[in-house]
């Protein structure tokens, strides 16, 4: 269902599962789309999940995706929607179809308050909807992107800037000489053409010239 969303939300995306970031030490987003300027991810939280993770995939996921979202079981949202990180949109099941959550809010039924006194307590409006939003993650990280990208690919970004003369260098060559002369913006414009033109070795869906 998240994948349909992705489809609907960003056309003309590669949408990969399980994209491994930051050096492949195990850190990798739920599902990705890759678009002509930017990462979006999905982080799914199913059931018997915990939030407990969510601070630590915050600072990792955003140093490469500038748009996150985190879609929970119905058992999780209270507890992971209230550790999201900051400015990842939150995405909810509605009808059998994923959409962003439903934000829209109203006075409810009048309540005792506990200390004394009444007061009417804000509650969500059904009958309209206005959709969640996520705000773009503005950390990204030279390092972390570089260890997004096969070596290959390290090496062809090098190559165009003038960087590296030696086709054999190791990765931790390469990944210094880009992040000591790309500023983090040009990096991750390169990061994104090098996703796009990668050969993938496992299924993706491209949506590149679909209709």
């Amino acid at each position: 269902m998240a994948i349909d969303w992705l489809r609907v939300t960003h056309p003309g995306s590669i949408i990969v599962t399980e994209l491994s970031v930051a050096d492949w030490r195990g850190a990798s987003l739920d599902l990705a789309a890759i678009t002509e300027t930017h990462i979006a991810g999905i982080e799914i939280k199913g059931e018997g999940d915990s939030p407990a993770r969510l601070d630590r995939q915050g600072l990792a996921y955003g140093m490469v995706a500038r748009e996150m979202w985190l879609l929970c079981d119905m058992s999780l949202q209270e507890k992971c929607f209230s550790r999201r990180p900051a400015g990842w949109g939150r995405l909810e099941i509605h009808e059998g179809i994923v959409r962003p959550y439903n934000v829209a809010k109203k006075l409810g039924p009048l309540k005792k308050h506990p200390l004394g006194g009444t007061y009417y307590p804000t509650v969500r409006d059904e009958s309209r909807y206005e959709p969640d939003r996520w705000y773009p993650q503005e950390h990204q990280s030279p390092h972390v992107m570089c260890g997004t990208l096969w070596r290959d690919e390290l090496c062809a970004i090098a190559k165009c800037y003038q960087l590296c003369s030696a086709s054999k260098a190791p990765v931790h060559v390469l990944t210094k000489a880009l992040c000591d002369a790309l500023p983090a913006p040009l990096l991750h414009d390169e990061m994104i053409k090098a996703l796009r033109r990668r050969v993938w070795r496992r299924p993706v869906i491209d949506l590149r010239g679909a209709k």
